[in-house]
């Protein structure tokens, strides 16, 4: 005869909560849930089997003989018991079965959850990567249009620097001469060389 070895019960199922972390939730404590709602489903499918199989045993028809009333007043009690023993299977399938769908749903929404989660994280990185993005361009086109009037003003600068040098140079160069003492050059002859 077998006997079910009993493990501590895990919380129910709408007791469960999983933490979230970066991307989604914790893998490590989901696997373990589901290791342990598998433990406590192969629990239940191990008593199903052994309630069948006690079952099976007690069904098996006795040789015919002549029957005291002793023995007769045996078989009721006996019929009794496998009755009992026929409703706990039935009563421990069902339970099996309500427990697996249980566990299946849980872990069918865990999934759900998991991979909205995964989904609402990505699509957020990827709002938050364009509104940085956007933010750059923005500050390098700012930065272009700042950079190209500098260019420009300095531009307008080197005109105005460039023009007054051309109208107050021959005066400057003059004056500096004249407190100098320097006399103006005097241009050479056409056609003379200096001899040396």
């Amino acid at each position: 005869m077998e006997s079910t070895v009993s493990e501590p019960e895990a919380a129910p199922e709408s007791d469960v909560r999983f933490p979230i972390v970066l991307r989604g939730y914790d893998r490590r404590q989901v696997d373990e849930y589901v290791r342990v709602a598998e433990k406590r489903v192969e629990r239940h499918e191990k008593a199903r089997r052994v309630a069948e199989r006690r079952l099976t045993k007690a069904q098996i028809p006795a040789p015919r003989t002549a029957v005291s009333e002793q023995e007769r007043g045996l078989g009721k009690r006996i019929e009794k018991i496998l009755e009992v023993a026929k409703s706990e299977a039935e009563e421990i399938k069902e339970q099996a079965r309500k427990e697996s769908e249980k566990l299946l749903t849980a872990a069918e929404k865990t999934a759900a959850d998991a991979e909205n989660a995964r989904v609402e994280t990505e699509r957020a990185a990827q709002q938050e990567a364009r509104r940085v993005i956007s933010r750059a361009e923005q500050e390098a086109a700012t930065i272009r249009t700042a950079h190209q009037a500098v260019l420009a003003e300095l531009g307008q600068i080197a005109d105005v620097v460039e023009e007054l040098r051309d109208r107050f140079g021959g005066e400057a160069e003059a004056e500096h001469r004249a407190e100098t003492g320097a006399a103006d050059p005097v241009p050479a002859p056409a056609g003379s060389t200096r001899a040396g």
